[in-house]
């Protein structure tokens, strides 16, 4: 399909012009929101046009809100669709691309470099090619794009630097030194700014966080459920808030701490001298999570959705429940073209150290969870093919929150959230709520997970794979009725 043409100054009706002018006045005196509401008009009333497109992505730019900068981006690749090789646009793109934190974006601050080479082809003498050759940022410039996440890198070595010592403060001696011996090493400077920091005073108690990641989580929700277990008859939003903080608060404030020493490395670094090659880190790389990982995340996820539903089975209700369906469980052999790889209750011929873990970390009648896939290769993967976890009672007025328990965790996670959706009927009659997400590294809606409720049951499905709407909530619906049996009603 042709690209519509970019509309020069002499083609533009005087009222596109004169729209065009007020935005630009707007933006001039700092009042971002009418620029905004003034180029979204007319982008709607005359048509696309290159230089609205990036004018409404600096009055986004302008606000320096993390959610703003968000929206930036997606409105310069809306130009870019229509006018790939305007110099406006793409340069307005790629100061957005380079003013980003590389060790927060990594994926948007390796955009830069392609932007400004695209440029530099089109126009190497225009004003946009001579702006753009300024000196980038020192985050964006350190290194390539990590396997890994930053966090997640950041986090290791703080666990191999405390595995090494006899001490934290130890530790955060040898981190220091090794970083004065290599002044241009972003990845060192980190790691010693992050364990001097934690040698003050009360944040030491934040370390388990860095040494037992997963089971942190798995004993923050145990506690949150079992603070909603001892007081069953309290209201649903006042525990629920109660446990978000208790979940949430030491995880904050660990994030906090390591993007304060990510920001004092960068400033600390110093550039390397021109011409050099930035030399390799001595530090390792991360290794891969392990199954042993992806079960106790897995038992976290089950006790997630046991502290949000629990104040809500646990209410006073008649000793005999007539009117709620009582379902058997047990799992397919087969989801998705995908074997069985482990299963709780233990399947019978499943003998991982998956399924093992499972029994020895879990006492709960009622709860559930599967993983599909080859086991031989799922330690060098991103995952399982496909995860499915919920628990079955008497879920009767359980809150539409209860279905959002995913979203939440991708939200203090690296992931970002694509599309929510919520189907017209979940399956049993329940309801249906599917997210789509990807890190940096994938394409959009590169994961699919979809929670249901109904009276007698609550779980999600997890695929790791890119579906549609219709083909996720499908997916949904055929696992959980090859999970759940019968829903006779006692």
């Amino acid at each position: 399909m042709a690209q519509p043409a970019e509309p020069e100054a002499a083609q533009r009706s005087p009222e596109a012009a004169a729209a065009l002018e007020a935005v630009r006045d707007a933006l001039a005196a700092k009042r971002n929101g009418e620029a905004r509401e003034r180029a979204t008009s007319a982008l709607e009333r005359y048509g696309p046009d290159p230089e609205l497109y990036a004018l409404l992505g600096r009055a986004h730019v302008a606000e320096d809100d993390d959610d703003h900068d968000d929206e930036a981006e997606r409105v310069y690749r809306r130009g870019l669709d229509a006018f790939p090789d305007n110099l406006v646009l793409l340069a307005a793109y790629a100061e957005l691309c380079r003013a980003a934190d590389g060790l927060e974006r990594p994926g948007r601050a390796a955009r830069a470099a392609r932007l400004v080479a695209r440029i530099e082809e089109l126009a190497p003498g225009s004003p946009e090619a001579q702006q753009l050759r300024a000196p980038a940022p020192l985050w964006t410039t350190q290194s390539a794009t990590p396997r890994h996440s930053l966090a997640h890198t950041q986090r290791h070595d703080v666990r191999q630097a405390l595995a090494a010592a006899p001490g934290l403060a130890e530790a955060a001696r040898l981190a220091e030194e090794e970083a004065g011996q290599h002044p241009h090493s972003l990845r060192l400077a980190i790691r010693a700014e992050t364990l001097t920091a934690f040698t003050r005073p009360g944040r030491p108690l934040l370390l388990w966080l860095i040494r037992a990641p997963y089971l942190s989580v798995l004993a923050v929700l145990a506690v949150g459920a079992l603070t909603l277990v001892l007081d069953a008859s309290a209201r649903w939003s006042v525990w629920a808030g109660a446990g978000a903080v208790l979940a949430l608060v030491p995880y904050r404030l660990l994030t906090v701490l390591e993007s304060g020493a990510r920001i004092r490395a960068a400033d600390r670094v110093l550039p390397l001298p021109a011409g050099a090659l930035e030399p390799a880190s001595p530090l390792s790389s991360p290794p891969p999570p392990g199954l042993r990982d992806f079960a106790v995340l897995g038992a976290a996820l089950t006790l997630a959705v046991f502290a949000l539903v629990s104040p809500v089975a646990l209410r006073s209700v008649p000793a005999e429940p007539t009117d709620y369906p009582r379902y058997t469980v047990s799992p397919p052999y087969e989801f998705r073209g995908e074997p069985l790889a482990s299963a709780v209750p233990v399947v019978d011929g499943v003998g991982s150290d998956l399924a093992s873990l499972w029994t020895e970390t879990l006492d709960v009648e009622g709860a559930f969870a599967y993983l599909y896939g080859d086991l031989s290769v799922l330690e060098n993967s991103s995952g399982p093919d496909a995860l499915i976890f919920g628990a079955t009672g008497d879920f009767r007025g359980t809150p539409d929150v209860a279905l959002k328990s995913y979203e939440l965790g991708l939200s203090e996670s690296d992931s970002t959230i694509n599309e929510i959706w919520q189907p017209d009927a979940g399956p049993g009659g329940g309801r249906l709520r599917c997210v789509s997400y990807a890190d940096d590294a994938e394409a959009p809606g590169a994961h699919v997970a979809c929670s249901w409720a109904d009276d007698g049951s609550l779980g999600t499905v997890v695929m790791n794979e890119h579906l549609d709407h219709d083909a996720a909530s499908e997916a949904a619906r055929t696992a959980r009725d090859a999970v759940l049996h019968g829903g006779v009603h006692a």
